[in-house]
Order: structure tokens, then sequence, then C-alpha cells
């Protein structure tokens, strides 16, 4: 748009920046402005000062948001054009005087608007346009100019010019055209931001649909696909081109169809779900499905065309097949075994049950066998559990091949099973069961080439007689089964009443020690060990004993064998390290010259990894030297891992605490050992001195168990030395210390004190 104006009378033309110069300096000629408005070069805006102040300034709070630049080389000119521009709420523009400065203006930063001017030195506003044009500048352009004529202004609309005002202007018009020009370009900038918006919404629209792993389709008012989408291929072998304008029933399976048709025909305006299964195009080509029928879940919305009777069905369509294998898998294996796919615990009390009742009703009985295999463990540790798992499929197979259809046999966990045999009329019928299932176990099973022998051990209750609900009838079986065991393993036996009062009895017996650990019942009494010459106190030997409330005092052999089946030997051994510590050192500071103190700690304790450092723990807290402190220990230690078990007593004896075998010589024969571990005392079982009687020969593994210490340079404890003729023999030996009732008998630290004084017995 080209906007011309006729020029005013010569009397009312009032240049507004020219007219604040001529305010400021009325020594300024005004003929000579006057001929360079004529002249058209700079241009003389229609409007005088006076008017101009007179107009209400529409100066706002917040400035326009938009970035005007005036490229024009007159500084009047450029001057009362900003000020127009900031009275009526625009932002302080920016300033240039010719196209040189606008264009590195503009590569530095971008702006809204450039009102420009044409006739200008050097680059004029022409060629302006042409560069912005070549650099394809967001940016709108108003020429503001003096040049009258139309060949310049078609020159510059062609160039990109967004509007054309010829000087002089009014302010009005002016105004309008910038604010035309903003309004277009805001326009034009929001309709593209929409556009792009609607571009990138389309894009990930199409990429969300075609990456989707579920499959996407529209349906016609005949219920016919319109649209699916390319995951279809992967879903059942059809590419989305064969079935566009095919029904959607042509794919689904046909004992779904009726319900697939009644809810197509009953979609509403809302999402309805259902499952079906799509028949796949080619069985052969999608293996991974397991099957050519695929379970799918489909949500569909119908939308309404204009009229009711023209609608779409929007759907999505979900492969459910892992889903529903693994809600079959998972309901499987909520009653089997994972590893055998035999019946779990909670089946076989299920079929005990129903069984139970069954019996009630028609006077039969029922019997429950636990089974436990008695050498799993040692095939399991040598063979790996891969192996060891192998072996457990080939007992439950064998065991199942010995049984009858309606029998039960279950896996419990680990080398567990139990049997359920239903309809029995005598209890020779199960007898006769159990008698042939561990005769079956005794034939060698073959693992990794190598055949392997397994027992098996097998409780028996019958119900009603041991028994008349699931739990008691199997506990009873399972007490029944820990009796055969206890009895050398191999074979089966029936629950009977003193069984469960025996069991009872170790119940009772695991309350009580745990009890009496937490109350303190349990106390040390100390057995003196003498010089066989001297018959001085050269140590004490620390043995446990149990208070109990009701039995009185117990000895070590009636309480220990059991704390080391429940697992609380450590926090046991810890707490007898603690008092004998404890005695030691108040014995020190009542004045006694105290001996070296023995306490024997199991092979169990002993390999624990805290061991050492719980013991240097005790001893620096109750300020117990080292060298006076001696741990026994048992042969048996030497049965597990040789390396680990040397390693552990060099470190202790690094630390100079001193070592003792007790019990030497009537277990394994580890004399071998004694040349390569830190053991300083050997103690000769009591059961090897009863056989002394007198002084003549008759005990040559004693004479050889001292003449070994000896040459090895080891101190030799005989215990249980209860006659003057023993403890000649052993002194005639070599024997240097001794032990047993004929020096005194174990007895707490009160009364013990008084030989602690006398040092000698």
């Amino acid at each position: 748009m080209i906007q011309q104006h006729t020029a005013a009378p010569r009397a009312a033309m009032h240049p507004v920046g020219y007219a604040g110069m001529l305010a400021r300096r009325p020594d300024l000629p005004t003929a000579g402005v006057e001929r360079r408005a004529q002249s058209g070069h700079g241009g003389i805006a229609k409007c005088s000062a006076s008017s101009l102040a007179s107009q209400p300034k529409k100066l706002v709070d917040s400035p326009k948001p938009h970035r005007i630049v005036v490229v024009d080389d007159d500084t009047g000119f450029r001057e009362s054009l900003c000020a127009l521009l900031k009275s009526r709420g625009y932002a302080e523009p920016a300033t240039c005087t010719n196209g040189q400065e606008l264009l590195e203006m503009l590569m530095e930063s971008p702006c809204d608007l450039v009102l420009l001017d044409l006739l200008m030195p050097k680059v004029s506003g022409l060629d302006v346009l042409g560069m912005l044009r070549q650099a394809n500048l967001d940016v709108a352009v108003v020429v503001v100019s003096g040049d009258s004529m139309i060949e310049s202004a078609i020159s510059a609309m062609r160039l990109g010019a967004n509007d054309y005002v010829r000087k002089p202007y009014t302010a009005e018009m002016l105004l309008f055209s910038i604010e035309t020009v903003l309004r277009r370009r805001d326009l034009e900038k929001s309709h593209r931001q929409m556009t792009d918006a609607l571009a990138q919404s389309e894009r990930q629209y199409r990429f969300l649909v075609e990456a989707s792993p579920d499959l996407i389709f529209t349906l016609d008012e005949h219920f016919n696909f319109s649209f699916i989408s390319g995951h279809v291929a992967s879903l059942n072998g059809y590419l989305a081109d064969d079935l566009k304008g095919k029904p959607f029933l042509s794919i689904v399976f046909e004992e779904d169809l009726e319900r697939t048709r009644y809810t197509l025909e009953h979609v509403g305006h809302g999402a309805c779900s259902t499952e079906l299964r799509f028949v796949g195009r080619d069985e052969s080509a999608y293996r991974h499905y397991d099957v050519s029928l695929i379970p799918i879940e489909a949500s569909a919305a119908k939308v309404f065309l204009g009229n009711a009777r023209s609608c779409r069905i929007y759907g999505v369509a979900r492969d459910i097949s892992d889903k529903i294998l693994n809600h079959d898998r998972l309901a499987f294996l909520a009653y089997h075994d994972a590893l055998t796919g035999l019946p779990n615990r909670a089946l076989f009390c299920d079929r005990v049950g129903l069984a139970m009742v069954q019996a009630k009703r028609s006077g039969m009985k029922i019997a429950a066998m636990f089974i436990d295999l008695d050498r799993f463990k040692l095939a399991n540790d040598n063979f790996g559990h891969q192996k060891g798992d192998e072996l457990l499929k080939d007992v439950a197979r064998r065991l199942q091949e010995s049984l009858r259809e309606t029998d039960t046999l279950a896996r419990i966990g680990g080398d567990e099973f139990t049997v359920l045999l239903p309809g029995l009329r005598t209890r020779e019928d199960a007898a006769y069961v159990a008698n042939k299932l561990v005769a079956d176990m005794r034939k060698p099973f073959l693992l990794a080439d190598v055949e392997v022998t397994l027992t098996a051990s097998i409780g028996i209750s019958i119900f009603p007689d041991d028994g008349e609900d699931i739990e008691t009838l199997l506990r009873h079986a399972d007490i029944a089964m820990y009796h055969v065991k206890s009895h050398g393993k191999n074979g089966s036996g029936f629950f009977s009443n003193a069984m469960d009062e025996a069991t009872s009895r170790r119940v009772s017996i695991e309350s009580e020690i745990r009890h009496g650990l937490e109350v303190g019942e349990f106390e040390l009494h100390y057995q003196p060990q003498v010089d066989a010459a001297t018959r001085h106190i050269v140590g004490l030997e620390a043995l446990s004993r149990w208070q109990h409330p009701a039995s009185g005092l117990l000895l070590a052999g009636s309480f220990i064998p059991a704390i080391e089946e429940i697992g609380l030997m450590p926090a046991f051994t810890y707490q007898v390290l603690e008092t004998a510590c404890r005695d030691l050192r108040h014995g020190c500071e009542l004045g006694y010259d105290m001996p070296r103190m023995s306490v024997k700690v199991s092979p169990r304790v002993i390999e624990q990894d805290d061991f050492l450092e719980h013991l240097l723990g005790l001893l620096h807290q109750y300020a117990v030297p080292h060298e006076s402190f001696e741990i026994e220990i048992t042969e048996n230690v030497f049965i597990g891992d040789r390396q680990k078990v040397s390693d552990r007593l060099l470190q202790i004896s690094r630390e100079g605490i001193r070592i003792a075998i007790d019990d030497f010589g009537t277990q394994y024969a580890s004399l071998s050992y004694l040349r390569y571990l830190p053991v300083n005392t050997l103690k000769i079982e009591q059961s090897l001195i009863r056989e002394i009687e007198r002084s003549d020969d008759k005990s040559p593994i004693v004479r050889a168990i001292v003449a070994v210490a000896l040459g090895l340079g080891l101190d030799v404890v005989a215990e249980g030395v209860e006659t003057e003729v023993q403890a000649g023999y052993l002194h005639q030996l070599g024997c240097r210390s001794m032990q047993g009732y004929l020096f005194g008998q174990p007895m707490g630290f009160e009364d013990i004190a008084p030989l602690l004084s006398r040092r000698a017995i």
C-alpha cells in the first residue's frame, strides 16, 4: 500500500523534528529547512509541534513488546520519529544512519519492524531491502521516504516492503501503518506457531501410532477397517494395506465372533473393552507366539459423524499373549513346585483336607508320609546345584512311578517330599508303600555319567489315629521321619505318642535354653590343672553348667548338643568367654596369682569370621594377658577346610593365645597335622586314662600320645585322673600336668578361690 498525501500549504508545514530544533535554535535559517522539505530528501511530517504537543500521549506503564529500528540519515527526522513512537507506547526504538549499520545490527539481534528511508548515501534503502530479502531475515519493513517516483515505491514493494509512506506524512497515518503492519506480523507469527504446533503434533501422533506396540485402528459404519497401524504386520502377519476396507470380524477367531459382533454393535459414545483373539495370516512365520490364535485385548470408542447413522469406531488392540501365559503360569506355580511340577504344600494340604472328608464318609483311613533324602546334600555339594536339581527331578519321577494315580506326591522344599495315600484299610497298606519307596530309593541314579546312591527316611502318620486335622497329621509324620533319621536313616516308621513327647521335650528345652541365656542361668565352674611333681595349680579349665530352675545343676553334656542344634552356639560361647575373662580379672584384683585359663570353643565358632576380633576385644576389655588364655578345640575341627582352619589357628597363635587339642586320640588321626598347626597342648581323654589300673605297661595309646607330644615339644594334660596309681603312672611317662577328681572337682569361682591362695593341692 502506497500512502500519498498532497503537500499542505507552506505556512502550515511544521516538521516535528525540526520544530524542536527551531524552538531551541532560533538563529537557524528557516529558508534552508523549507528548501530541504521541498527537495524531498529529508521530508517533513505534516504535523505541527503545537498539535503534537496538544495530542494526548498514549504512554502506558508497559511499552508495547515490539522492537523497532528507525533508519534515516537525517538526525532530526530520527529524533522526531522516535519521539512519536514513544508517545504512542512503543519501546525506545533503535536508530541507524545507513543501511550498513542496520544489517550489522540485525545480524546481532533481530527486530520486528524497520522504518526505512530510501534516499541514503552509500547503501540506499532499496539495496537494504534486497539484502534483507537475500538474507531471508524475518523482519517487517515500512518505507518512510520522500522519494516521489512511483517506480521506487513499486521496487520497494517488490523487494518485500510491507508498506510505503511518503514524506511528508501525518502522524496518525504513519502510526496506523505501523500498527497495521505489526498486527499483521503478530497474526502471521501466531499462525506460523499454530501451524508448526499442529505439524509437530501430527508428527508426534504419527510417530506414536507407528511406534506403539499396540494395534491402532479405525472402523467405518460397516465395521470395515478404514485405518490400521503398521504394527499389524508383526502382530499377526497381515500388512496394513491388506486389511484396509476389509471387515474387522474377518481376523477374529470364530469362537469370539458373536461376542465381538455384539460388542461392536453396542458401542456407545463412551469407551468399552473386551477380550478376543485374532487369527494370524501365516502361522509358520510367527512361531514366537507359540500358537496362531492370539488373544487380544481391544478397546474402542464410537464417534458419530453428522448424523446418527454414520459413525466411526477408533480402537486400540493390545497383545496380551504374554499376560495370559504368565497368568496361567502364576496360577500353576501357586499350587505346584516350579522345579519338579509336583503339587506344593498348599495343594497337598488341600487334597489332604478333601481326603479327610471322604475318609469320614467311607470309614477308610488315609496316610500322610514325610520323605527326606538322606544323602542328597553330599551329592548336591559334589556335583553342584544344577546337577542337584536334575537329581531331584529324577527322584520325583521315580517316586511318582511307585504310587497309584489316586495318590498325591508333593515337594515342599529342598529334598523333602510328602505323600498322601487315600482309601487305605489298614496301617499295613501304608507300610507296604513306604517300604517300596525306600527300596526304590536305594537303586542308583545316573548323574553326570556317575552312579549316585541315595537313601530315604520316611515318617508315616495315619488318619484318624494320629491326628484329625491337617496340621497335626503332617506334624506327626514329620516327627516320625526325624525319629527314623535319628535311628540310622534309610527306612520308614510310624508315628507314636512317645515320639511326640520327646519332640515336645526338645522344643521345651530349646525355649528354656533361650530363656536361660537371657536371664543368666548358665555359669562357669573351674577344675584345676596341677603340676604332676609339685601339685601346684598351673591352670583352670572353664566348664559350663546350667543352674536349671526345676532340674537343678546340669552338666554341659545335657544341653550343649541342643545349643548346637538350635544355632545358639556362637552367642553361648561369647558369653562363656566373657565370664571367664571377667573371673580371671576379678581373681587378679583380689590378689591371687591366677593360673592359665582354658576355655573350650566349638569348631563352628572358630570358623566365624568375627571370632578372633571378638576374643581380642574381651581380653582387652578385662586386661587379660594373652599368654594366660588358652583355647581348647576338638579334633573334629580338622574335618572341614584344613587350610581355613590352619589360617584361623595361626592368627590366634600370633596374638600369643595358647591352643590346646581336647580329647586327643579318640576321634580322628590328626598326628600328621601337629607338625603344621600352632598347637601348644594335647589333652588326653579320660576314657584312655581309665585303662590305667596300675603302674605296669597296660596303656600303649597313652604312652604313644605322651611320647609324640614330648617329641614335638608340646605340653600334655591328662584328664579324668582319679587315683594315685593313674597319677604315678602318668608322671613316670613324662606327663607334667593332670586334672581330675583326685585334685578337685569343678567348682564355682568362690569355692576355688581358697585353693588359688594355697597354690598347691
